[in-house]
């Protein structure tokens, strides 16, 4: 059965609307091409001959904020721009006439070096990256902080009177076709529009065994390249198996709109045999047959492991202080993890950081160093809608009532860069089993929320992450930080959730379990919430939060020379909902679930 679905964004962090809008086609509106979604096509020389898509990294282009869009293919010979391959000054008069003009990054504005080439005649220019700062690789570039991908060019001079297309690329592709040049070979290279995109295929990227079903929703966005119409569309999906085996699944478009890609077009659900290994999908068409028509993506089967990222870590992390700053020194972000008709044991959850070293607050006075880690049950009622608002405006704060699992990290700032931690989970209902059993044919987000207010830094722990991976079911991974939006550059974040069996090479014992008596009431609370504590000896240094669904503190109270009495904290100006009580000590930490209901 053809199923079809709209686009709603295109990276990795992928929230789908169930609310769809009309067709609409490319934004080739906008200035520039850092959205216009062509491919480029090295064609000749053949020894170099390669697909570039637009991403961040894995050696792709990203675009340009100024100039025209790209609406039709444009193909040309590429030559460099000379006398310097800078073009920060005039090119000679017609030195590039019909050419497209390859051109060095660095010393002068991108714009300015596409006006220069524009006016020598170009009909379009590539900027190649050189490593200009310490954190660019052969096959990606970053920002001067590290903190993102390099996204695309912004204009500078001579922005608003360059009327000729421009793109990056990284230094890898640079080298090929500097290679090429060298040997006395003609480069060519297109602007092609692609008929296939955004491959989708498995829930997460990475499933273990025990939890593999039926894929239903593997799917991809055809576009109609042509002026009119097509009907009757067929599309294939090749899986190759761990092993070799090849299955064809074959689905059939009744009519494709000129111009139109915002449709996902389903295939038929597809049983994959529950085996360790790489799955690969090859999407292809019968009207586009070029290489730049057929388009590849894949998922893994583990022995214990759900992962939305793709198993590989790239240099870097992902992180932003300055957003972070504005939402109030906090984030969260989660993943998917759906569960078959056996049911799972979850016992560990797995992410990495990059600059531990940087966020570690020295002698701490409470939970400056803390990382909270939460499993949320997002159908916790049974009735088959998560609790998540899938609208486009959701927070984790909606799965708060189904919080079932959590650990607290403590940085020791002395984590290896990109190093993963393996944290053990605890059951909040059951603690100190230290394991939390997973309902069948059920709905799970494994989260890691951070609320850096204690530290009083201002810097975001920049998370491990993998390339991009897309997903069309709602919301595979998302990200909170000030609001919902859809992810950092190209980048999945690093969140996994380990099933019984898991054997961590490097294990972490989260923050022992306080042991305190504790009791809240009311609960619901409506205005007051009294807090009753008893550790049993005196007990200096304690802190405890109410915190909102999120893991974000609302308000802390600190206690010394504290043996036994009562808290009191005034929630009538906070949202219904449920939120956290954490009791934190030198010696450990405990979390309490309650209400709060006006």
């Amino acid at each position: 059965m053809k199923q079809i679905l709209r686009v709603y964004a295109a990276f990795g962090f992928f929230l789908l609307s169930c609310l769809f809008s009309n067709n609409a086609v490319l934004a080739q509106g906008d200035p520039g091409t850092d959205d216009d979604g062509f491919i480029v096509e090295i064609t000749s020389p053949p020894s170099i001959a390669q697909l570039l898509v637009n991403t961040f990294s894995d050696c792709g282009w990203v675009g340009s904020t100024y100039g025209p869009s790209v609406t039709e293919e444009l193909c040309g010979q590429v030559v460099w721009a000379m006398p310097d391959s800078i073009g920060c000054t005039p090119l000679p008069a017609g030195s590039l006439d019909g050419k497209i003009a390859l051109i060095r990054r660095g010393a002068c504005n991108f714009s300015l070096k596409v006006y220069h080439a524009q006016e020598a005649g170009a009909k379009a220019v590539i900027v190649a990256n050189h490593y200009t700062n310490q954190y660019d690789a052969a096959c990606f570039a970053r920002n001067a902080d590290n903190t993102l991908f390099f996204g695309g060019m912004s204009g500078g001079d001579s922005a608003d009177v360059v009327t000729i297309p421009s793109i990056f690329i990284q230094r890898q592709t640079a080298e090929d076709i500097d290679g090429a040049l060298a040997n006395g070979e003609t480069v060519e290279l297109c602007f092609g529009f692609p008929s296939m995109t955004f491959p989708a295929t498995a829930y997460h990227y990475a499933t273990p065994v025990s939890q593999v079903d039926t894929l239903d929703h593997l799917a991809v966005v055809f576009i109609n390249r042509e002026p009119t119409t097509l009907y009757n569309v067929g599309l294939t999906a090749e899986i190759e198996e761990p092993g070799g085996n090849k299955v064809v699944l074959n689905t059939t478009i009744d009519s494709a709109e000129s111009g139109v890609d915002n449709l996902y077009t389903f295939f038929p659900a597809y049983v994959p045999p529950a085996v360790k290994g790489e799955f690969k999908v090859t999407f292809s068409n019968d009207v586009y047959t070029s290489a730049r028509d057929t388009i590849s993506a894949g998922f893994a089967h583990t022995d214990y492991t759900f992962a939305s990222d793709n198993l590989v870590l790239t240099t870097g992390g992902a992180a932003n202080d300055q957003a972070f700053q504005d939402a109030g020194l906090f984030f969260q972000n989660g993943a998917l993890c759906l569960t078959n008709e056996s049911g799972a044991v979850a016992t560990h959850a797995t992410f990495g950081l990059v600059n531990a070293a940087d966020i570690y607050v020295p002698n701490p006075f409470g939970g400056e160093n803390d990382i909270n880690i939460f499993l949320y049950d997002a159908d916790i009622d049974d009735d088959g809608v998560w609790e998540i608002s899938n609208d486009g405006s959701g927070s984790w704060d909606d799965l708060a009532g189904g919080l079932v699992g959590y650990a607290v990290y403590q940085v020791s700032g002395t984590e290896g860069v990109n190093a993963l931690i393996n944290v053990v989970l605890d059951d909040l209902n059951n603690p100190g089993t230290f394991k939390v059993n997973m309902k069948p044919n059920h709905p799970y987000f494994i989260s890691i929320a951070y609320d850096g207010t204690a530290a009083g830094t201002g810097i975001m722990p920049r998370l491990s992450t993998s390339g991009d991976v897309n997903y069309i079911n709602f919301p595979t991974t998302g990200l909170y930080l000030g609001g919902w939006f859809s992810g950092w550059n190209g980048a999945i974040v690093v969140q996994r959730l380990q099933l019984e069996g898991f054997d961590p090479s490097s294990g972490t014992r989260p923050v022992a379990q306080l042991e305190v008596d504790a009791s809240m009431y009311p609960n619901p609370a409506t205005d007051v919430l009294r807090v009753d504590l008893d550790f049993g000896r005196t007990t200096d240094n304690a802190m405890v939060s109410l915190m909102d669904g999120l893991g974000k503190v609302m308000e802390i109270q600190q206690l010394d020379n504290f043996e036994a009495g009562q808290l009191t904290f005034n929630v009538g100006t906070l949202a219904s909902g449920t939120y956290l009580l954490s009791i934190r000590t030198a010696e450990g930490v405990a979390i309490h679930k309650v209400a709060i209901c006006h």
